[in-house]
């Protein structure tokens, strides 16, 4: 693991660390998760298949939104509510940060969580 890897995954677990409703934390750059963390007790809702192709979602969803920044402003962060979970994707100034929550968690004090973080991911 290179030592800008390792930084990241542990910037990932500060994260992880903030809010026990928080089941997954990644970092993506480039469009490719470069780290992540799960919550140990959390078991995952889909299997590493489907959980590439959430990521991939969620970079084209992004790329997509910036094509509205020059109109309306950068996209500071977006959230998909399902039944089970709530998908949240933060956007960075060199990529995103995705998480995944639990449906009941309370997804606005989480996102402020993260932007009190003195952190640079």
């Amino acid at each position: 693991m290179k030592v800008s890897e390792h930084y990241t995954k542990e910037e990932c677990r500060k994260v992880l660390d903030l809010d026990e409703s928080i089941r997954f934390v990644g970092r993506i750059k480039n469009r490719q998760v470069v780290a992540f963390v799960r919550r140990e007790e959390s078991e995952p809702l889909i299997d590493e298949e489907m959980g590439n192709l959430a990521h991939y979602q969620a970079s084209v969803k992004a790329h997509m939104e910036e094509m509205f920044d020059s109109q309306l402003g950068k996209t500071n962060w977006m959230i998909t509510c399902k039944e089970l979970v709530k998908m949240i994707t933060l956007f960075l100034d060199d990529g995103l940060l995705i998480l995944s929550i639990d449906n009941n968690g309370n997804h606005d004090q989480v996102i402020q969580k993260i932007q009190k973080l003195n952190t640079q991911f």
